[in-house]
């Protein structure tokens, strides 16, 4: 049997070497968060290309692989590009993702690694555990990242070092209509800069819990609502925007953000109860209808969904106001794919919101009206097993 599976996992490597040396088309499919990762032990082989992701799996019934490149900071735009920092060198712009996994009739189990590279002093690393058992009906992405130097922007003795992770998500198909489905997020992100005697931190949590039921077929659309329940908080740190409690935030944003410590708390002098009568958080909870239809060469899904949101961030400090702010969210999600033959398909998705900071929280978008089109669109080519 070990025979066996050794020359599966050396036919595997040799397949995907061999397509790493012969085509530039493929690349890689996964993030660094855990819902990135969930699926990947129940893919079947695709070569994968969309506006921010490129990438391949490939395996047979028992060891699949994956490699490639996504774009976590935004669009993928390009690989590699002139450096912003440095003369005539060049910066790796997306994740850089690769894992191997195992499966069967009774569990599957796999690893995975993600790369990013912020600068020559910085690099991002995030290896991620994906168990399923059950029959695949529980399913777990476990990705732990890790970021350390001793020279922050170059500057010798100036140290940052981060640990977290990014979206830990549980996933159990119930096989009940009645209440179908749970999906359970938790992510942290601790940052500490340390200059001489000085030291900043920046720590946050975020919690998502999603709970489906009703599933059910009304005439020809299948539908299958949830309530969609959010809470984030900043437990070390001067609050900025609520970005950063969002699950896109990374240690990479974080850095990025915060450089030299800049809106962290000095914790040599402070405690985040010096500051805050309570460490401002942001409580959601949306109800959510997913709908779905399909035909022979097209499926939609849709997510319309409102929501109510409560901010906080009370000062202590003299003369300062009651900082809790109450809000109605709204959302509107689209996906669509489009077969016109069985093994390739086309993909369009689209997000109409409230959310007029733009993608990862940046300011261009900032004087348009709040209906933004975030969409993201490509091709999936479904390959055979490899036997």
């Amino acid at each position: 049997m070990i025979q066996k599976v050794s020359k599966k996992i050396k036919f595997l490597v040799a397949v995907i070497g061999s397509l790493l040396m012969t085509s530039v088309s493929a690349f890689g499919m996964y993030g660094v968060d855990g819902d990135d990762w969930i699926n990947f032990l129940v893919h079947g082989n695709q070569l994968r290309a969309r506006m921010n992701q490129l990438g391949f799996t490939l395996g047979n019934g028992t060891i699949k692989g994956t490699f490639g490149v996504y774009a976590d900071q935004g669009w993928m735009g390009s690989i590699l590009s002139p450096s912003t920092t440095e003369n005539n060198k060049v910066d790796f712009n997306p994740t850089l993702s690769a894992g191997i996994g195992y499966t069967s009739d009774m569990f599957g189990i796999g690893v995975g690694y993600n790369f990013n590279y912020v600068d020559k002093y910085l690099q991002v690393h995030t290896p991620t555990l994906v168990f399923n058992a059950l029959n695949n009906n529980l399913r777990i992405a476990a990705p732990i990242q890790v970021a350390v130097t001793d020279k922050v922007n170059g500057v010798a003795g100036s140290k940052f070092t981060g640990v977290g992770f990014n979206q830990i998500e549980l996933r159990y198909y119930t096989g009940i209509d009645a209440f179908n489905l749970i999906r359970l997020y938790a992510s942290y992100k601790n940052g500490t800069w340390e200059n001489g005697t000085t030291k900043n931190a920046i720590e946050t949590l975020g919690l998502q819990l999603r709970l489906y039921f009703l599933n059910t077929q009304v005439g020809n659309v299948a539908v299958n609502p949830y309530i969609r329940i959010e809470y984030h908080q900043a437990l070390k740190g001067n609050y900025a925007t609520l970005d950063q409690f969002g699950r896109n935030y990374t240690l990479e944003n974080m850095y990025n953000n915060y450089n030299n410590g800049a809106n962290a708390i000095d914790l040599n002098t402070q405690k985040q109860s010096d500051i805050y009568d309570v460490s401002p958080f942001y409580v959601a909870v949306k109800p959510i209808l997913s709908l779905a239809a399909s035909s022979d060469i097209v499926s939609l899904y849709f997510e319309p969904g409102l929501g109510y949101a409560v901010t906080s961030q009370k000062r202590k400090e003299a003369g300062s106001v009651q900082e809790t702010q109450h809000y109605l969210t709204w959302q509107a999600y689209a996906e669509m794919y489009v077969t016109p033959v069985e093994d390739l398909e086309w993909y369009f998705e689209m997000d109409v919101n409230g959310n007029v900071n733009g993608q990862q929280g940046t300011s261009a978008n900032a004087n348009l009206s709040p209906v933004l089109f975030e969409t993201t669109t490509g091709i999936t080519w479904y390959l055979p097993s490899l036997n």
